[in-house]
């Protein structure tokens, strides 16, 4: 190995030793036991705009944002994009179809130039049988992934205002009253299942009810308990 490589191995692994242990599903999980695993994954660094997981492959383990962004996507018979979710750094993906070996049944696509640490499925699935207490973060990941999709569900039958009410409320939740958009505001109507166009007078008319101010992707609550009324 070249001295240039064995650098840029070095980078990774200490990117990897200082991600991993910080993610949610290895919370509690001792340094010991986590050290196999960390050995066996690997660093994906991808462009703006390239697809980290396409419909229908495989995944090789669980995908964990080191920085960057990435949306998971559906697309219809109409080829209208449907944003799933938001994956930011600190956060994972593909646990379930990872560990069943399922196809992904959407598509992961960076936003922005993004790392990702992918943690192998078999080296997770081992950690599993070692460590019951890994295995209990697991499963209450999953569950609440699936409670998320039953409050998807819920959602897509309310009203957009309601949807996007909801939505400034999850992000200003222990941040304050003042967030900021994650991503771009097409991608946050996409997100909610509404038009850009219908997103930005959704945003107006929270404005004129005295809820919120909006400066390009800076929304701040003026009143928290009126947004959350709206939520119902």
């Amino acid at each position: 190995m070249s001295p240039k490589s064995a650098a840029n191995a070095a980078l990774e692994q200490r990117l990897i030793q200082g991600l991993v242990p910080r993610l949610r599903i290895f919370w509690g999980v001792p340094a010991a036991s986590l050290s196999p695993l960390t050995k066996q994954c690997l660093v994906l660094s991808v462009a703006r705009g390239t697809t980290v997981v396409q419909r229908g492959a495989r995944l090789p383990g669980v995908f964990a944002l080191a920085y960057g962004s990435v949306k998971l996507s559906l697309r219809g018979d109409d080829a209208e994009e449907r944003v799933v979710s938001l994956v930011s750094p600190g956060q994972t993906f593909g646990e379930a179809k990872a560990l069943l070996g399922r196809v992904a049944r959407s598509d992961a696509i960076a936003l922005v130039d993004t790392k990702l640490i992918v943690i192998p499925s078999a080296a997770i699935l081992s950690l599993m049988d070692r460590e019951p207490r890994f295995a209990r973060a697991m499963a209450f990941v999953l569950a609440e992934r699936n409670l998320d999709l039953l409050c998807e569900v819920e959602a897509a039958a309310q009203r957009g205002a309601h949807r996007l009410a909801a939505y400034l409320v999850a992000l200003a939740d222990g941040n304050g009253d003042t967030v900021q958009l994650p991503v771009s505001k097409t991608l946050v109507a996409a997100r909610l299942g509404v038009k850009k166009e219908t997103l930005s007078r959704l945003l107006r008319c929270l404005e004129t009810r005295g809820l919120i101010t909006v400066e390009r992707r800076e929304v701040r609550i003026l009143d928290r308990t009126g947004l959350a009324a709206v939520t119902r």
